[in-house]
């Protein structure tokens, strides 16, 4: 055991959300993940061991799809020996293909390129082949020297082909470790069950026993327990295995090194709980923002819904933590006004009731993209409204409501601006908008008029049946 060991190759698979990653993964490790993922969306980093027919292994480290994900995508390529870019036949090249080859070669990771769905009728590899190299990817055999191989992941087609090619690429870089160095490795994610809190990790050097302690950056670990990629408990883990340990007292963030001994200044980011704010300035009410508590099940998912929310000016994140919703973060969402977003995190019944009785804003979320998609049309709402009071010449509140005849008369006092006919007008009824609409005439004293300024009191007929009542708010618009 002095000597170097062979270390089975960490293969990272990269490529653009609906070229086929999980469902490779799928026929590779004869599981039934792919189909049982909401979205067909992989949301966390996973990692996989797999043999081969030869019996050697191959670590596959599973990237989620979607473009918030970047920054996983990133750790993963930084720890893979070798990547697969998976390119599909019927869609060739696209923005999220050409961000996994930046990563490839960012960090400079040998790489072969999987060209999947060639079953389809509308499959094109010339076209693939062409895009690529576009791009300065030439495939071996069409002028370059990056290995390349043609498969149906659904179908189960050339399969063993890339496991072949995965297998000489790893044997050509002769990779390897010793078990008597010191332990080395890397946090792939950070979740909290009700085992405690779960680490996934892979070892890049050395080995690891329960009972060793470990550090991340300056945290000491003592392994409680660990799980291989099956949940089977293991009582020694080498490199390129993947495996859940338990013994941590953080949630550490992904990324995260692990060693022997303390790393004396840590560089890594901010813990996973965190509020970034002073309460001060919590009770600082912006109106041109939206707050926001963000619960998500792991740190992964809540850095990438956080780097994508840093895009949007409007956005306040008042807190934001892996963990199932508290009463604390209740209190917290009325204190501030926020909207709560939880993602694959449980909610627990009574916290549910609580939160419709105190009239708290909670959404629920199992897809990446449902979340980012509604928050994307909040801001565009929000947008629409400020450029709409921006066009606001005149506010006018309801304080009577008349019939006379067929007509019903709406009894205004005017707070700001001049109101006048037909200009737009909107009638609201707290946030809630009544109906939009022009005011047909005005009266004073049953005189006839064309505008009434602030202050004053008039009747007004609206050009469009509106259930309108005493407390009303109308609102009249330049076009």
């Amino acid at each position: 055991m002095d000597k170097n060991q062979v270390k089975p190759p960490v293969v990272v698979v990269l490529g653009h959300v609906d070229h086929g990653k999980t469902t490779l993964l799928d026929a590779l490790r004869h599981s039934r993940v792919a189909e049982g993922e909401f979205g067909q969306i992989t949301q966390h980093i996973g990692a996989y061991e797999i043999s081969t027919k030869e019996g050697q292994k191959i670590t596959f480290i599973d990237t989620p799809g979607h473009e918030a994900f970047n920054t996983l995508r990133s750790r993963g390529a930084k720890l893979a020996d070798l990547a697969l870019l998976i390119v599909a036949a019927d869609s060739s090249v696209k923005p999220q293909t050409l961000e996994a080859l930046k990563q490839i070669r960012l960090n400079k990771i040998p790489f072969i390129v999987v060209i999947n769905k060639v079953d389809l009728e509308t499959a094109n590899l010339e076209k693939v082949i062409k895009d690529l190299t576009k791009h300065e990817v030439y495939l071996e055999g069409r002028g370059g020297d990056v290995p390349y191989v043609q498969i149906s992941a659904k179908n189960k087609t050339g399969l063993d082909t890339l496991l072949e090619l995965i297998t000489l690429v790893a044997d050509l870089n002769s990779l390897t470790y010793s078990p008597k160095a010191e332990t080395e490795g890397v946090v792939i994610e950070a979740k909290k069950d009700r085992r405690g809190v779960v680490l996934t990790i892979i070892l890049t050097n050395g080995s690891l026993k329960v009972g060793d302690q470990i550090y991340a950056d300056q945290e000491v670990i003592k392994i409680r327990a660990m799980f291989n990629d099956l949940g089977q408990g293991v009582k020694e883990l080498f490199p390129s295995t993947p495996a859940e340990i338990l013994g941590s007292k953080q949630v550490v963030v992904p990324g995260t090194i692990l060693s022997k001994k303390p790393i004396v200044k840590a560089e890594t980011n901010k813990a996973a709980s965190r509020t970034g704010l002073t309460e001060e300035e919590w009770f600082d009410q912006n109106q041109t923002k939206f707050n926001f508590i963000i619960k998500a099940d792991t740190f992964g998912t809540l850095e990438a819904i956080l780097e994508k929310f840093q895009e949007f000016d409007e956005i306040k994140v008042i807190k934001s933590e892996t963990g199932e919703l508290t009463e604390a973060d209740l209190e917290l969402a009325k204190t501030t006004k926020a909207n709560i977003l939880v993602f694959n995190s449980k909610l627990r019944h009574t916290i549910k009731e609580k939160a419709e009785k105190e009239d708290i804003n909670v959404f629920e979320y199992n897809l990446i993209y449902e979340l980012l998609d509604q928050v994307e049309d909040l801001i565009y709402a929000l947008r629409t409204r400020q450029e709409k009071e921006a066009k606001k010449v005149a506010e006018a509140k309801v304080i009577a409501k008349f019939i006379k005849g067929d007509q019903v008369i709406a009894g205004l006092k005017v707070l700001t601006g001049k109101l006048s006919t037909k200009e737009k007008a909107e009638v609201m009824r707290g946030k809630k908008v009544l109906g939009e609409t022009t005011i047909s005439s005005l009266y004073q004293k049953s005189d006839a008029v064309l505008s009434v300024t602030k202050g004053e009191e008039c009747g007004a007929i609206f050009a469009d049946k509106i259930d309108f009542q005493q407390g009303d708010i109308v609102k009249l618009y330049t076009p």
